[in-house]
């Protein structure tokens, strides 16, 4: 958001929120883990925060906390899909903060803002359909089983929370932005 970038006169908001967000959206991958079977992918309530540091970073933030909070969790439980995710939920981190930065202002949720989140979570699920066929080697019917199962879900579950707290968040945090560093 225009009030939330590296080269806000307050920075120092801006870098404790890309380290808070960064941080929970570790811990949210990681604290519910459950295991697709068929692949090593697994369901976890990540998304949420992926797409709320969108709305809340814009786009380099987001794909900051998104990309890098989900990576680090999967360097914990998943390693080899730690790149994969880098990207693909970076991109969704990204693609919530392009068309969300457009109505920062807004204290509901507004079409940008559902365009935002229906994209992003078309990144994500066609980043992990085609970096568990390529990169990784599975069959395209586990990763499109995964992807229509738990990947479904996760964005899913992401969007509804997202589009439900992401705006009060987003109007709650503009009231800090006046203020100066010192």
């Amino acid at each position: 958001m225009e009030y939330f970038h590296p080269k806000h006169p307050n920075s120092t908001i801006y870098l404790s929120l890309l380290a808070i967000l960064t941080a929970l959206t570790t811990v949210a991958t990681i604290v519910l883990f459950v295991p697709f079977p068929t692949t090593s992918g697994y369901f976890n309530l990540g998304d949420v925060l992926v797409m709320i540091s969108g709305l809340l970073l814009g786009p380099v933030g987001g794909f900051i906390a998104g990309g890098g909070g989900s990576a680090i969790a999967d360097l914990i439980l998943a390693p080899p899909y730690a790149p994969i995710t880098l990207i693909a939920k970076g991109l969704e981190g990204m693609i919530v903060g392009l068309f969300s930065s457009r109505v920062s202002k807004m204290t509901k949720f507004s079409l940008l803002d559902v365009a935002g989140v229906f994209l992003a979570s078309c990144a994500m699920l066609l980043g992990y359909l085609v970096g568990e066929v390529f990169i990784l080697g599975y069959s395209f019917g586990a990763a499109f089983a995964e992807l229509v199962t738990i990947n479904s879900i996760q964005v899913i579950v992401g969007s509804i929370v997202t589009l439900s707290i992401g705006p009060i968040l987003r109007s709650y945090l503009r009231d800090l932005s006046p203020l100066e560093e010192t």
